[in-house]
């Protein structure tokens, strides 16, 4: 058994404390003093990440290991590896070895489909490769992978059956890369739970006449993600989403620039150019992705106000109760011992995977 001493950080509550844990945690005592010292929190879980340190989802299992473990030694002990809109061929190329995570003690939850069922004039910086939906281009992919979250356009044609079956697969559906209108939304959100892409960012919206998914997601949104690399959305809309939707929750929409140096690369045969600390089309202004890890969004949450636990909240807790996953997310007994410890300065110290400790 292992032990820890310091500051329990949960989304609900902070207190002095001790954990006694393995790979779940087995005890909590709490403290009758304030003994001060580190910060215990939930390990981050990140819903929605394209790669890291030169490496790509799209690029294959090798990429996606790599990938994932740069993040877990950010802190990040709960990912989804997350593709771009392309072709089937490509996806299931990428995600064919993906089983291969059952094997290994990883932070690896499942795969968020980002496309390609999304509209093709709502494209971002993805690939103009959006397609209508197919529910075999998703039966033939779960026989390889675990997918957990697709974002989607609700408003293409075929998508009252594709959502339905959708649903019934246990997939968690997101609206996003979309120009649909707030009827075709609540629509769908009357009948299904319904999250949010990179809210605010590629949807419709921001029309006080023609309200579009934004103004769906506001009004009556109980989850989304958003990115908080402080680029992509700034404080104030940062603030209103949290405001409005109870279970809102940070992703990093991190591409394979992540960790490198500033300069070119390649994205899908598209040259993005990363500088000042952001990652743009070359030659244009459209961002492609971020290039944040969940610690830096968690200290861009301190650095906006956000208590500390509404930043656990945001950066752990609500991910997981939107993927339904109660043993994550959270400090307490019998959950998965996913911690991080943080100093006074919230830098970490340790990380630990499922009661194993990670070293950077």
């Amino acid at each position: 058994m292992l032990s820890l001493k310091g500051n329990i950080v949960n989304f609900d509550e902070t207190y002095s404390g001790e954990i006694i844990f393995n790979s779940k945690i087995n005890k909590v005592i709490r403290s009758k003093s304030n003994e001060g010292g580190d910060y215990i929190v939930p390990g981050f879980i990140d819903l929605h990440c394209h790669g890291a340190n030169g490496f790509d989802t799209m690029d294959g299992w090798n990429s996606i290991e790599k990938m994932s473990i740069y993040h877990l030694n950010k802190g990040t002990t709960s990912i989804l590896p997350t593709t771009w809109t392309s072709s089937f061929d490509h996806t299931f190329e990428a995600l064919k070895e993906f089983k291969n995570y059952n094997n290994i003690s990883t932070n690896i939850l499942g795969v968020h489909l980002e496309g390609p069922f999304i509209n093709p004039n709502k494209l971002g910086a993805q690939p103009p490769l959006a397609k209508n939906p197919s529910i075999e281009f998703i039966k033939t992919l779960l026989d390889v992978a675990p997918i957990k979250v697709i974002t989607l356009a609700p408003e293409l044609d075929g998508m009252d059956d594709f959502i339905d079956q959708l649903n019934k697969l246990g997939i968690n559906i997101q609206f996003g890369h979309s120009l649909a209108n707030y009827d075709c939304c609540t629509k769908y959100m009357k009948k299904y739970k319904i999250g949010f892409t990179h809210l605010y960012n590629a949807m419709s919206g921001n029309s006080h006449r023609n309200p579009g998914v934004l103004e769906a997601a506001l009004e009556l949104g109980k989850y989304a993600e958003i990115i908080c690399d402080l680029n992509h959305v700034n404080e104030a809309s940062i603030k209103i989403a949290k405001k409005c939707i109870k279970n809102l929750y940070t992703v990093t929409d991190s591409i394979g620039a992540t960790g490198l140096k500033n300069g070119t690369y390649k994205f899908f045969g598209t040259e993005i150019e990363k500088r000042n600390g952001i990652v743009v089309i070359k030659n244009s202004n459209t961002l492609a992705g971020s290039i944040v890890n969940m610690h830096d969004t968690f200290s861009n949450l301190i650095k906006l106000k956000f208590s500390l636990n509404e930043a656990v909240q945001m950066t752990s807790y609500n991910a997981a109760q939107y993927l339904g996953i109660n043993e994550l997310g959270y400090i307490g007994e019998e959950k998965i011992s996913n911690i991080l410890v943080l100093d006074k300065n919230l830098k970490i110290k340790e990380i630990y995977l499922k009661g194993i400790k990670i070293n950077e």
